[in-house]
């Protein structure tokens, strides 16, 4: 996965489950009980890359650990973080994809023992960790999407997963014990928020210890992803880091300078789509007025007007093509 990812929400998920402890919280707090009772003390493994489709890489992220067990075995946890405002309902299939990605690669690692890999291969536990605003309504199960009678589902074996849905309204004990972590995890939790203040952002960033290597990845998802302005995070760095909130600010304020040439970007796109719109319809009056002076007065007519009805604004044209109806010569209509 790329060292500075351009997605937000990717950057936060990297910089929050970077360090095994807190990897390890996240996962004890989250996976399955069954799960939880049969690891070990050691901090998980984070593998490196990713088993998501490019093209979903705008609103997916993922993350692969290594969990040992207490029998000497391992497990894999598979987190996978789901950026969209709504669920998904592709999510088992696809979590179907990225399990065999996993698996395949596990087995592949090198020509030796490739094929008592294939025959010993560790549990995946996929989780799924979504932040939007509308509960999740996915089955948990892949076989609860097939369509066929009780026998034929029997036939297909659970390939089920975990959801850890982020709800902006949750309490610190309910997000995580660990401050760090229930920083990052609100910060998810309230990306869909639709109006933040200055409160609000302190308190957000009251969880946070001040001076954390977090606290820079924290400031820019906020800059990049909340729907509030420079001078409210400002205020809010002022209640809690005073001293250092002149700082803090100019660390982030390229994101503003992006976010502002972004959204002009977009007002511009905006705008050039209202005048095609415009210019698309002034032409197709303008066309239609020449058919019709042709069809009255003749093509010699049309021709000799021309330059003066394509110049013409919409509205004169709509005059001009209601006179046309009882205009007796051509000179009348443009009376």
């Amino acid at each position: 996965m790329a060292q500075d990812p351009t997605n937000p929400h990717d950057a936060l998920l990297k910089a929050l489950l970077d360090a095994p402890e807190r990897a390890g919280v996240f996962l004890r707090e989250n996976l399955p009980e069954a799960l939880r009772e049969r690891m070990t003390e050691e901090p998980p493994r984070h593998l490196p890359g990713s088993f998501i489709d490019p093209a979903m890489a705008e609103t997916h992220s993922d993350r692969l650990f290594e969990v040992p067990l207490r029998d000497g075995r391992t497990a894999f946890a598979y987190v996978l973080i789901e950026h969209k405002s709504g669920p998904d309902p592709a999510t088992p299939i696809q979590l179907l994809g990225y399990q065999q990605r996993i698996w395949q690669r596990f087995a592949e690692q090198d020509g030796q023992g490739r094929a008592q890999r294939y025959r010993r291969l560790p549990p995946i536990i996929p989780l799924v960790l979504y932040h939007g605003q509308p509960e999740w309504s996915v089955p948990l199960s892949l076989v609860d999407c097939i369509d066929a009678d009780a026998e034929l589902v029997a036939l297909q074996r659970d390939f089920g997963y975990q959801v850890r849905h982020l709800r902006p309204e949750e309490s610190d004990a309910r997000l995580s014990s660990d401050p760090v972590l229930r920083a990052g995890l609100r910060a998810l939790a309230w990306a869909f928020v639709e109006h933040l203040d200055d409160a609000a952002v302190a308190r957000l960033l009251r969880d946070l210890p001040e001076g954390h290597p977090l606290e820079q990845a924290l400031l820019r998802y906020i800059a990049r992803v909340y729907p509030t302005t420079e001078s409210t995070v400002y205020r809010a760095l002022e209640i809690t880091r005073p001293e250092r909130a002149k700082e803090l600010i100019m660390t982030v304020a390229d994101e503003w300078v992006e976010r502002g040439k972004k959204e002009g970007r977009q007002e511009g796109r905006q705008e050039g789509r209202q005048e095609g719109r415009q210019e698309g319809r002034q032409e197709g009056e303008a066309t239609l007025l020449l058919r019709m002076i042709e069809h009255k007065f003749g093509p010699q007519a049309a021709a000799a007007h021309q330059g003066r009805i394509e110049r013409a604004d919409t509205e004169t044209l709509l005059a001009w093509s209601d006179r046309i109806l009882t205009a007796e010569t051509v000179e009348e209509l443009f009376q």
